[in-house]
Protein backbone atom coordinates (compact mmCIF):
# COMPACT_ATOMS: atom_id res chain seq x y z
CA UNK A 1 0.00 0.00 0.00
CA UNK A 2 1.30 3.20 -0.70
CA UNK A 3 2.72 6.00 2.27
CA UNK A 4 2.16 3.24 4.51
CA UNK A 5 5.59 3.01 6.36
CA UNK A 6 5.87 1.54 9.99
CA UNK A 7 8.34 2.12 12.41
CA UNK A 8 9.38 -0.22 15.39
CA UNK A 9 9.76 1.64 18.57
CA UNK A 10 12.35 0.93 20.13
CA UNK A 11 13.34 -0.73 23.10
CA UNK A 12 9.44 -1.40 24.56
CA UNK A 13 8.09 -4.08 26.96
CA UNK A 14 5.43 -6.53 26.70
CA UNK A 15 2.09 -4.97 27.42
CA UNK A 16 -0.49 -6.09 29.98
CA UNK A 17 -4.32 -5.40 28.59
CA UNK A 18 -6.89 -4.28 30.67
CA UNK A 19 -10.64 -5.25 30.46
CA UNK A 20 -12.61 -4.11 27.60
CA UNK A 21 -15.51 -1.69 28.20
CA UNK A 22 -18.99 -1.60 26.44
CA UNK A 23 -18.39 1.05 24.55
CA UNK A 24 -20.46 0.91 21.04
CA UNK A 25 -18.73 1.67 17.90
CA UNK A 26 -19.66 4.84 15.94
CA UNK A 27 -20.85 4.76 12.39
CA UNK A 28 -17.70 4.68 9.88
CA UNK A 29 -15.33 7.33 9.53
CA UNK A 30 -13.64 8.12 6.70
CA UNK A 31 -9.81 8.35 6.64
CA UNK A 32 -8.56 11.95 5.91
CA UNK A 33 -11.51 12.63 8.44
CA UNK A 34 -10.16 11.08 11.91
CA UNK A 35 -9.47 13.19 14.88
CA UNK A 36 -7.00 12.39 17.53
CA UNK A 37 -8.08 9.02 19.12
CA UNK A 38 -9.10 5.63 18.43
CA UNK A 39 -10.48 3.51 15.83
CA UNK A 40 -11.83 0.44 15.01
CA UNK A 41 -10.67 -1.77 11.36
CA UNK A 42 -13.86 -3.18 11.47
CA UNK A 43 -17.10 -4.08 13.24
CA UNK A 44 -15.50 -6.35 15.53
CA UNK A 45 -12.47 -4.75 16.91
CA UNK A 46 -12.02 -7.40 19.76
CA UNK A 47 -10.10 -9.15 17.29
CA UNK A 48 -7.42 -8.99 15.29
CA UNK A 49 -7.41 -6.96 11.62
CA UNK A 50 -5.91 -7.35 8.23
CA UNK A 51 -4.57 -4.64 6.40
CA UNK A 52 -5.13 -4.66 2.82
CA UNK A 53 -5.17 -1.44 0.18
CA UNK A 54 -8.78 -0.69 0.45
CA UNK A 55 -9.64 -1.25 4.54
CA UNK A 56 -7.81 1.73 5.55
CA UNK A 57 -9.94 4.18 4.21
CA UNK A 58 -13.18 3.52 7.06
CA UNK A 59 -12.72 3.57 10.22
CA UNK A 60 -14.88 3.04 13.05
CA UNK A 61 -14.73 5.87 16.31
CA UNK A 62 -14.36 3.80 19.87
CA UNK A 63 -13.26 4.06 23.36
CA UNK A 64 -9.28 3.67 23.88
CA UNK A 65 -10.03 1.48 26.56
CA UNK A 66 -12.13 -0.28 24.33
CA UNK A 67 -11.10 -3.16 21.96
CA UNK A 68 -9.25 -1.18 18.90
CA UNK A 69 -6.92 -1.82 16.18
CA UNK A 70 -5.53 2.23 15.88
CA UNK A 71 -5.35 5.19 18.03
CA UNK A 72 -4.40 8.65 15.80
CA UNK A 73 -2.07 10.59 17.79
CA UNK A 74 -0.91 13.31 15.38
CA UNK A 75 -2.84 14.98 12.70
CA UNK A 76 -0.84 18.27 10.49
CA UNK A 77 0.09 19.13 7.25
CA UNK A 78 2.84 18.56 5.11
CA UNK A 79 4.14 21.50 2.66
CA UNK A 80 5.45 18.67 0.23
CA UNK A 81 4.28 19.78 -3.52
CA UNK A 82 3.46 16.37 -5.00
CA UNK A 83 2.18 13.82 -2.49
CA UNK A 84 3.77 10.97 -4.42
CA UNK A 85 7.56 12.01 -4.35
CA UNK A 86 10.20 11.08 -1.73
CA UNK A 87 9.78 14.67 -0.10
CA UNK A 88 6.10 14.27 0.44
CA UNK A 89 6.84 10.59 2.60
CA UNK A 90 10.20 12.04 4.15
CA UNK A 91 8.09 14.95 5.50
CA UNK A 92 5.73 12.91 6.93
CA UNK A 93 7.53 10.41 8.47
CA UNK A 94 9.69 13.10 10.39
CA UNK A 95 6.48 14.55 11.62
CA UNK A 96 5.19 10.89 12.55
CA UNK A 97 8.35 10.76 14.73
CA UNK A 98 8.65 13.33 16.59
CA UNK A 99 5.37 13.39 17.55
CA UNK A 100 5.52 9.40 18.23
CA UNK A 101 8.88 9.86 20.52
CA UNK A 102 6.53 12.89 22.09
CA UNK A 103 4.08 10.90 22.84
CA UNK A 104 6.18 7.97 24.03
CA UNK A 105 8.25 9.70 26.28
CA UNK A 106 8.63 8.50 29.87
CA UNK A 107 5.89 5.70 29.31
CA UNK A 108 6.30 2.13 30.25
CA UNK A 109 4.84 -1.72 29.86
CA UNK A 110 4.70 -0.84 25.49
CA UNK A 111 4.00 -3.63 23.36
CA UNK A 112 7.36 -5.15 21.75
CA UNK A 113 5.77 -4.90 18.40
CA UNK A 114 3.92 -1.09 18.83
CA UNK A 115 4.56 0.48 15.43
CA UNK A 116 3.05 3.89 13.68
CA UNK A 117 2.51 4.59 10.44
CA UNK A 118 0.75 7.83 8.49
CA UNK A 119 -1.28 8.06 6.22
CA UNK A 120 -1.89 11.41 3.59
CA UNK A 121 -4.69 11.85 0.77
CA UNK A 122 -4.44 10.43 -2.55
CA UNK A 123 -3.16 12.85 -4.98
CA UNK A 124 -6.46 14.21 -6.96
CA UNK A 125 -9.63 14.77 -5.35
CA UNK A 126 -8.63 13.30 -2.17
CA UNK A 127 -5.68 16.13 -2.12
CA UNK A 128 -8.24 18.87 -3.60
CA UNK A 129 -10.99 17.93 -0.46
CA UNK A 130 -8.54 17.62 2.03
CA UNK A 131 -5.31 19.61 1.42
CA UNK A 132 -2.21 18.23 2.43
CA UNK A 133 -3.15 16.61 6.01
CA UNK A 134 -1.49 13.84 7.46
CA UNK A 135 -2.82 11.31 9.94
CA UNK A 136 0.08 9.19 12.22
CA UNK A 137 -0.86 6.00 14.04
CA UNK A 138 0.07 3.89 16.38
CA UNK A 139 -0.83 -0.12 15.83
CA UNK A 140 0.43 -3.04 17.50
CA UNK A 141 1.63 -5.68 14.76
CA UNK A 142 0.64 -9.20 15.40
CA UNK A 143 4.40 -10.57 16.25
CA UNK A 144 2.81 -13.98 14.31
CA UNK A 145 2.91 -11.91 10.75
CA UNK A 146 3.04 -8.11 11.09
CA UNK A 147 0.43 -7.30 8.14
CA UNK A 148 -1.73 -7.93 11.17
CA UNK A 149 -2.81 -5.69 13.27
CA UNK A 150 -3.94 -6.71 17.20
CA UNK A 151 -7.22 -5.70 19.37
CA UNK A 152 -5.92 -3.11 22.18
CA UNK A 153 -7.35 -2.14 25.04
CA UNK A 154 -5.58 1.22 25.95
CA UNK A 155 -4.44 4.62 24.69
CA UNK A 156 -0.98 5.12 24.27
CA UNK A 157 -1.57 9.10 24.88
CA UNK A 158 -0.71 9.93 28.53
CA UNK A 159 -3.34 11.62 29.95
CA UNK A 160 -2.77 14.03 33.09
CA UNK A 161 -5.45 15.77 34.73
CA UNK A 162 -3.66 17.52 36.90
Amino acid sequence: MRRRKFFAVAAVLSISLGAPSSHALSKGTFYLELKTGCYSANKVPNKSSKWTDTNYKTLYSTSCTSPHHYEVFFTGKIKAKDLNSDAAKKEAGIACDEAAINTLMGQKDLPSTLTYGYFFPDPGAEEKKYGKKIFCFFRVADPKNDKYTLSINRTFREISYI
